[in-house]
């Protein structure tokens, strides 16, 4: 559960997980980074690709001062190749498998495995230096815990008719939460009408093409213990062509072009490690302070082209929509907007 936890909230930017949790990657020392960098990566791609999603149900501007609010929630299936990783010891310094040289181990969406790690440094006990060990097992993906491989998101979101065809879409969440975490969003979007500057707009008024553009931003930060905090940001940016067929009942829609971002995760304060020794002579545990310059400082980069296909059900001012965006995370987007126009 603690894992479905640290997941779910690394992909709802809601941040939470037990410094127990986090200490079994921080024991790798130097390793840790590159560890968490392979576990978490479907974790940190799918909650790009997600806050890219969900932006539009038509490519139809508002009229002046029209307005709508949108909940929309999206899930970014992970790759087959997005749920394992090679686990080599020969690519780690501190860190090795207690059996074998090299594995499959799950990422953060994969499976289960019996793997045991064992991260090995050499304290200093009464002057004399010990090899020190720190065995944990490795991390089981939670795709087998929670039935399903995509990453999820939800979003709320209001947008504005100006004027020359073009809306203002706001994406917001103060900072809020609690002692042990806070998280904030902010996103802005703009869609404009360029149809309207070809005659042939007006022989095919049921048809819109636009352009769009969408920045987003979300951070969150967890508070595991006194002097211990972990930053966690994502960016993302997207820029497509739209066109729709706005019907009276229905209409549909269609996106093509970029999605990309980058995210990143610092781990900072003191943390603890305890590591048992025995070298057939003397055996004992010491706890040690882990190095501030071993803390994990992990980045990640998304960029590639989306397309976009959907359809939206118009019931008044109240619309229910549905989409599928194939990229490398193929998407699943739904929601539903109360429109005024």
């Amino acid at each position: 559960m603690k894992r479905i936890l640290l997941i779910m909230a690394l992909s709802a930017g809601l941040f939470s997980a037990k410094a127990q949790e986090i200490e079994q990657f921080l024991a790798a020392g130097k390793d840790a980074g590159t560890l968490m960098q392979s576990y978490l990566t479907p974790a940190f791609e799918g909650t790009i690709y997600n806050l890219n999603n969900g932006w539009y149900r038509t490519a139809k501007p508002h009229r002046l001062l029209g307005f709508d609010i949108t909940i929309n929630t999206s899930l970014s299936t992970v790759p087959s190749s997005g749920k394992n990783f090679t686990f080599n010891n020969s690519d780690y310094t501190n860190i090795r498998l207690k059996n074998g040289t090299s594995t499959e181990l799950p990422t953060a969406f994969g499976g289960d495995t019996n793997e045991v790690l064992v991260a090995t440094r050499t304290i200093s006990n009464g002057g004399v230096s010990y090899n020190a060990e720190y065995k944990f097992n490795a991390l089981n993906g939670i795709g087998g815990e929670i039935g399903f491989d995509q990453v999820p998101m939800a979003i709320v979101q209001a947008g504005i008719g100006l004027p020359f065809k073009t809306d203002l879409t706001f994406r917001f969440v103060p900072k809020v939460g609690s002692d042990s975490f806070k998280t904030d969003l902010f996103g802005v979007g703009i869609k404009h009408n360029i149809l309207q500057y070809f005659p042939i707009a007006k022989r095919i008024p049921l048809v819109d093409v636009s352009v769009f553009g969408g920045y987003t931003r979300m951070n969150a930060h967890y508070f595991p213990g006194k002097n211990q905090n972990i930053d966690f940001q994502v960016t993302s940016l997207t820029a497509q062509l739209l066109g729709s067929v706005d019907l009276k009942i229905v209409n549909f829609y269609v996106g093509l072009g970029y999605s990309g971002g980058n995210a990143k995760l610092d781990v900072e304060g003191d943390y603890e490690v305890t590591y048992t020794y025995d070298n057939g002579i003397v055996s004992g545990s010491q706890t040690e302070t882990l190095d501030p310059e071993d803390l994990p400082h992990l980045k990640y980069d998304v960029s590639g082209f989306k397309t976009t296909a959907g359809m939206s059900i118009n019931l008044a001012f109240f619309k229910i929509y549905g989409d599928y965006t194939i990229q490398e995370y193929n998407s699943i987007n739904a929601g539903i907007a109360f429109s005024f126009r």
